[in-house]
């Protein structure tokens, strides 16, 4: 197999073509952690570019753990098409993936396509919201084509309706709410766009309950703990600290620590300012005392001298930035492991950690969610639930509340036909 670039400039080829298709950055961290397990098998074989015996080898690894029970048969097929699509693009040059954009599969008239097109030109969208876009409209599109319509002129709330009724039957809650959402947002471009007599907001203002899943949070007596285990006297101890001290101190995303620059830092004033990769909106953080001196030790005393302007990066020539935020989750679990708690890579654990923190010492929760940045305010209001110490006093007494002595059989009695009395 010939390839002309380092495995570090392909990587950050491959990272590129999946951006610009408009894969959004988790998508593109789980594609590139895989495709970099496969890279980390040719460097301890000593290969610098890609060995169809060592591609081989490695695959048949995944089949042996499959074997073995160490992996789940999804995880097996994941591993395997992602691994597929990423030595197809080594080959091409390009991305082609078996699975293209949501929404894309579906193939469109003329007319529609015209509209849809012009839809997701309409405005500068984040790739992941341009991506649900696409598939609910040309999900509902294809619908209309198929009930026989073959422009958008004589369509109204009945058609809608009909369209929604059809999703509802086979979708999930989560998946009606985008549906939802994405309509709304769509009319109201056809509305803007005088293809529609009315944005028909009445008719989207249906609420759409969904499971909401909360997840645990480490208590702040385990965080210390973490931390407390790290070599600081070692280089990558202090890079690894400088990175957990951001997330426990500052509530930081793993994906915002890795693009974390210099310029980002402003030491006069105290101020960590960037722009969230998942919300796209800016943030500015406190320059903390345990952060500041972390951060100022690893810069000084383990930071590689380059003119690289991100912060964290790898230790070997020539000192690219770490890849991807599945560096920062590893190095997580290993501080797990060391400190004796629970091993995961869930390294947004401390962000919940902090949050939670905050809202137990009575930190208002539209407070909380402006200091981690986020944007929508129900994404905060999470970890309330986590909040143990305040839901006890939501709990109601039974004190003045006398139990009911039942018969040992009363689960077969029915109160409506004891007595004889109707």
């Amino acid at each position: 197999m010939i390839q002309k670039q380092t495995f570090d400039e392909l990587l950050e080829s491959y990272d590129k073509a999946l951006r610009e298709s408009g894969y959004g950055h988790s998508y593109r961290t789980t594609v590139l952690s895989r495709a970099g397990k496969l890279i980390q098998w040719h460097e301890k074989s000593g290969y610098a570019g890609l060995n169809d015996s060592v591609i081989s080898k490695y695959l048949h690894d995944i089949d042996q753990r499959l074997c073995e029970g160490k992996i789940k048969e999804k995880h097996h097929r994941n591993l395997f098409r992602e691994i597929e699509r990423f030595l197809r693009f080594c080959e091409s040059g390009s991305v082609e993936l078996p699975y293209p954009l949501k929404g894309s599969r579906y193939r469109l008239i003329p007319e529609f396509q015209y509209i849809a097109d012009n839809y997701l030109e309409s405005g500068d969208f984040h790739p992941n919201t341009k991506n649900d876009m696409r598939w609910v409209s040309h999900k509902y599109f294809v619908w209309l084509a198929e009930q026989g319509y073959s422009d958008i002129s004589n369509v109204g709330a009945t058609q809608i309706q009909g369209f929604l009724l059809e999703c509802s039957k086979s979708l999930s809650p989560s998946s009606m709410h985008n549906i939802k959402l994405y309509m709304k947002k769509l009319y109201e471009y056809l509305y803007v766009a005088k293809l529609s007599e009315s944005s028909y907001k009445m008719l989207f203002s249906f609420s759409v309950n969904r499971e909401s899943k909360i997840y645990p949070a480490l208590p702040m007596s385990d965080v210390a703990k973490l931390l407390s285990v790290i070599d600081k006297s070692s280089k990558s101890g202090k890079r690894v600290y400088a990175m957990m001290i951001l997330g426990a101190e500052l509530g930081m995303r793993a994906c915002d620590i890795i693009n974390l620059r210099l310029d980002d830092i402003n030491w006069v004033y105290g101020e960590i300012k960037i722009v969230q990769s998942k919300t796209n909106n800016p943030v500015v953080l406190p320059l903390t005392k345990k952060v500041g001196e972390a951060l100022y030790d690893y810069i000084l005393n383990s930071r590689p001298k380059t003119e690289e302007r991100h912060v964290f990066l790898r230790f070997l020539h020539p000192y690219t930035p770490l890849k991807s935020a599945t560096s920062v989750g590893e190095q997580f679990e290993v501080c797990c492991r060391a400190a004796g708690l629970k091993s995961n890579r869930a390294f947004h654990t401390l962000r919940r950690s902090l949050a939670t923190a905050m809202v137990t010492n009575g930190v208002e929760t539209t407070i909380v969610a402006q200091v981690l940045g986020d944007a929508d305010l129900n994404s905060t209001q999470k970890y309330i639930a986590l909040d143990r110490k305040h839901l006890k006093r939501c709990a109601l007494s039974f004190d003045g509340i006398t139990p009911i002595n039942l018969p040992h059989n009363s689960a077969t009695i029915n109160p409506l036909t004891q007595g004889g009395g109707a």
